[in-house]
């Protein structure tokens, strides 16, 4: 019983804010045909974490031994996520997991009943035995009544927060309060879209709100777009000569600079990312050493709109914010916002 629940807050249904509302499904079919005693009842919840527990540690321990099979981590990520969920949580939402548990349970399973309780919460429109827990469990932050909401920019750069706000405040005023916070989160690895949404996830969950992160990359086109993401450890391995030689043996000069924002409303909903790009040529170091790589990355022609080329770091910094990667990035964050809260 307690290994069908637990795929049951696994699967497509259940991770879509429904996990148990999916394990209650079962349960409520299982009880109904064939009633669990009461000592079975009480150590539902533990079994299921268990069960949680081991399939994601067999996910790890397997991917680890081939990291090339992806497969493998189908069920490990969202068997964290729900072991956290039901073992991790606060009193408040444990009491109301056992409360769900109890209505399959004890509540009649024929929609015909009047004493009949749907349990395909959490929809608005139907009983909900998880709110008060939700309620108590939010942060004051970010649950203020009548209040704007709260975005947080997660960087500890107030005077990138300022950029970044400037930015979206082009297209008018923002329908929220855009705030700036530092977050520590793990140094990811993988495709750049990948780590921005994980990123951003993690983020979420450690603010308990709406979030906004950017990830940068400098992509070499010679090497399939590394650098890309591990740009900051390369640069400081190998300086700007040493990015240079990487692709010596190579014609082709060209890459992208590439910022992907992504945007996540609060822990658990979907991450959308936005990826801003300029294209250009890697050359060797010219202009001020005050920001990165900006020497060593040429936008061409085509992108500045003129015959001399400059580098980044060889523009006023109106020259680069026309053609910069991260302008484009948070103009498609923008335009997201104008047209959810049109």
């Amino acid at each position: 019983m307690s290994v069908a629940m637990t795929y049951a807050m696994i699967s497509s249904y259940g991770k879509g804010k429904r996990s148990i509302s999916a394990a209650c499904a079962i349960l409520r079919g299982f009880h109904d045909k064939y009633p669990l005693t009461n000592d079975e009842r009480k150590h539902l919840r533990l079994l299921i974490a268990c069960r949680l527990a081991l399939s994601a540690t067999m996910g790890n321990y397997s991917y680890k031994q081939n990291p090339q099979n992806e497969y493998l981590l189908l069920h490990a990520k969202p068997a964290w996520e729900a072991l956290e969920f039901i073992w991790g949580s606060d009193e408040a939402v444990t009491s109301a997991i056992e409360h769900a548990f109890k209505i399959a349970c004890d509540a009649p399973s024929t929609s015909s009943d009047p004493n009949y309780v749907d349990i395909s919460f959490p929809d608005p429109s139907i009983l909900d035995p998880m709110s008060s827990a939700r309620i108590k469990s939010k942060k004051s932050n970010n649950t203020q009544e009548n209040k704007e909401p709260v975005v947080t920019f997660v960087t500890g750069n107030k005077k990138k927060a300022e950029e970044v706000k400037r930015i979206l405040s082009t297209g008018g005023e923002l329908p929220f309060t855009l705030v700036n916070h530092k977050v520590d989160l793990p140094e990811l690895q993988g495709e750049a879209v990948n780590v921005a949404r994980e990123k951003c996830a993690l983020a979420a969950k450690e603010i308990d709100g709406a979030v906004i992160t950017e990830d940068t990359s400098l992509c070499f086109n010679a090497l399939n777009g590394m650098p890309g993401v591990y740009i900051k450890w390369f640069l400081e391995a190998n300086g700007l000569d040493g990015l240079n030689d990487m692709i010596s043996f190579s014609d082709d000069k060209s890459g992208y600079a590439q910022t992907i924002v992504a945007f996540c409303a609060g822990p658990g909903d979907e991450v959308l990312t936005f990826d801003g790009r300029t294209q250009g040529n890697i050359v060797r170091p010219r202009g001020e050493l005050a920001f990165g790589w900006d020497p060593i990355f040429e936008p061409t022609e085509e992108e500045q709109g003129k015959d001399s080329a400059k580098t980044y770091a060889e523009m006023t910094g109106a020259e680069k914010d026309s053609i910069s990667h991260r302008k484009r990035a948070f103009v498609k964050l923008r335009e997201y916002i104008d047209k959810k809260y049109a």
